[in-house]
């Protein structure tokens, strides 16, 4: 009894360390979004839930389920523009959270997708666009 007594108290604890986590990053201004890239960086295939965050010329993005205090990816502002914009297909409707949008991205590293709410992606699209003289400009 008292080892699942201690079980049930870890996994209160974990839970509570994962949503103070998410509660500070959204705080600073942390939004959902959500990331599919290709295989080259070790974690390939279905979508990857998170927490998206601006810092000056780079965006910050923060798997959602992890402990650490780093961003899993960062895209510079100045390497980053957005292809184009579509509704997730009939598949991603199951694995993406209610109104979300797809960007498809080009970054120095490849193609990368982002899914985000439509006020999300227009803040987005507007971050990007208000890079200083010389930056790229979404194509």
């Amino acid at each position: 009894m008292l080892v699942l007594g201690a079980l049930a108290l870890a996994a209160v604890l974990v839970l509570l360390a994962l949503y103070v986590r998410r509660a500070v990053l959204q705080r600073d201004g942390g939004f959902d979004m959500c990331v599919r890239a290709d295989s080259h960086d070790g974690w390939a295939g279905g979508w990857a839930f998170g927490i998206g965050r601006y810092r000056r010329d780079t965006l910050e993005w923060f798997r959602t389920f992890s402990f650490t205090t780093w961003p899993k990816r960062t895209f510079r502002r100045t390497e980053l523009a957005v292809e184009r914009r579509r509704e997730p297909d009939a598949e991603e409707t199951y694995e993406l959270p209610a109104g979300h949008v797809v960007l498809i991205c080009t970054t120095r590293d490849g193609t990368v997708e982002v899914s985000m709410t439509d006020a999300a992606a227009t803040a987005f699209l507007a971050w990007l666009e208000a890079a200083p003289p010389g930056g790229q400009f979404v194509g």
